[in-house]
């Protein structure tokens, strides 16, 4: 194949890109900002994700993707158009893309997010799901008549599969993810303790001193809002035993819909996962004691990868360097002319 190969983990926080023979290049904000008046692009990535909720009337920042689906295709095609470009520098071929998906969407947001590259430069793109990208980023082997099961905790959904020779057999995509986990916080200490507080004082809150259970030795943080009566600025503290609360109902949700996913599974499966285990990737895997709190609840072995933010873009290099291989399991490269 000609051009240069890239993955691409389109993620609703974060674009991670893998470069063939160079590995992951950058971890960037998916968020761009731009100039109200004139509507010209102001930043892109990190630069812009640091104005969020701090700009002036003059700048208003834009995140493209909402859970795990482009709501915005323009904004997106600008921020893949900068990166592609930005990856590809002055290259004459159009580079092949690989980007991950939850295996939730639909045919139509795939044809979108393909349609998306296309416009920002790629030359061939293949889409596949983030629960099968990134098993093999952790380096689990899915070509086997083996079940394997995978938690895929991202910013925008929770996508939870059943994978077997090198598909899904069985899976959920839910709203329930890292966004809905910091809107929670949000809600509950305005609710407990009238204080307003930003979306990312939230992210920073669930990041240090968030938990799936509750601690033994409990962690405390001070932390400042807006005062829900007054308006003015208030400090506060906030104890991992209140993250818990806080968090606890999103933990059922996901709890509930990995059990959703084993009842469909037949026995063999169900056998298979049983004596495997379950893996966990994506960054709200690194919520303290999820992996911990899922086990104890589901009976099984429940284990976090040791770089469970970048398992996707990890993945992407592996199928880069098996693209035959991975051609042979249906995830084919498709170009332009094909989505339009």
């Amino acid at each position: 194949m000609f051009g240069q190969n890239i993955g691409i983990d389109l993620g609703t926080e974060k674009i991670t890109a893998f470069v063939e023979g160079r590995g992951i290049v950058f971890s960037e904000d998916n968020a761009i900002a731009y100039d109200v008046f004139n509507n010209e692009t102001y930043a892109i990535g990190n630069a812009a994700g640091e104005m969020l909720e701090k700009t002036p009337e003059a700048l208003t920042v834009k995140k493209p993707i909402k859970g795990g689906v482009i709501s915005d295709f323009s904004v997106m095609t600008e921020i893949l158009s900068h990166y592609i470009g930005r990856l590809c520098d002055k290259r004459v071929f159009r580079p092949n893309v690989i980007i991950s998906a939850p295996s939730g969407i639909t045919s139509l947001e795939r044809k979108t997010v393909i349609e998306a590259a296309c416009a920002a430069g790629a030359g061939k793109v293949s889409v596949v799901d983030e629960p099968v990208i990134s098993a093999l980023g952790a380096g689990l082997s899915i070509e086997n008549p083996h079940g394997t099961m995978v938690i895929d905790l991202g910013a925008g959904t929770t996508d939870i599969a059943i994978i077997t020779m090198g598909t899904v057999a069985y899976s959920a995509s839910i709203k329930t993810a890292g966004d809905t986990m910091d809107e929670a916080i949000q809600q509950y200490i305005k609710k407990e303790k009238n204080i307003n507080i930003g979306l990312l004082t939230a992210k920073k809150l669930k990041h240090t001193v968030g938990c799936a259970y509750k601690r033994s030795e409990e962690v405390e943080i001070e932390a400042t809002g807006k005062n829900y009566v007054t308006g003015m600025p208030e400090n506060f503290n906030i104890s991992s035993t209140e993250m818990y609360e806080a968090l606890k109902d999103q933990i059922n949700l996901i709890f509930e819909a990995v059990v959703d996913v084993m009842e469909q599974a037949p026995a063999e499966l169900y056998s298979d996962i049983c004596h495997e285990g379950i893996l966990l990737t994506g960054g709200v895997a690194k919520l303290p004691g999820l992996d911990k709190e899922l086990s104890a609840r589901l009976g099984i072995k429940v284990k976090r990868t040791a770089d469970p933010e970048h398992c996707a873009a990890k993945g992407a290099g592996y199928i880069l360097k098996n693209i035959k291989e991975m051609e042979d399991h249906g995830y084919s490269f498709r170009m332009k002319e094909a989505v339009l």
